[in-house]
């Protein structure tokens, strides 16, 4: 599977690809909203924001489906194209808190890396 996450949640995939992304240390404290939110280089948000419930849990899973990696293109005279993506926990109280991914501190940008794809498929 070509679908990568370094120490510091930097993503790195095939375009079209299927893959996963595990988020921990949620508060366990409510059900909270989960967010990822895909953005280009130009600050365009990249397909719809997906979201789950952590049902007090502290961890949750994101799907990524060939579908919405797909919606990552690379120029065709480029090797890669490079995103940006963010997590927010929000609650039914009002609670916003946008997550720190890795070990990253406010202001690094967690990227997604994305290759052409090599094959199609079905």
């Amino acid at each position: 599977m070509a679908f990568r996450i370094d120490e510091n949640g930097n993503i790195t995939l095939f375009q079209g690809d299927n893959g996963t992304l595990f988020i921990s240390g949620i508060n366990t404290d409510k059900n909270y909203t989960i967010y990822l939110a895909i953005q280009d280089k130009n600050r365009q948000p990249v397909g719809n924001e997906l979201q789950v419930n952590s049902n007090k849990a502290s961890s949750v899973v994101f799907e990524l489906t060939g579908d919405y990696t797909d919606l990552m293109t690379v120029p065709k005279n480029e090797t890669c194209a490079v995103y940006y993506y963010g997590i927010k926990q929000c609650s039914d109280d009002g609670l916003e808190d946008t997550l720190l991914i890795g070990g990253s501190e406010i202001g690094y940008q967690n990227t997604i890396t994305v290759f052409p794809k090599k094959v199609e498929g079905a």
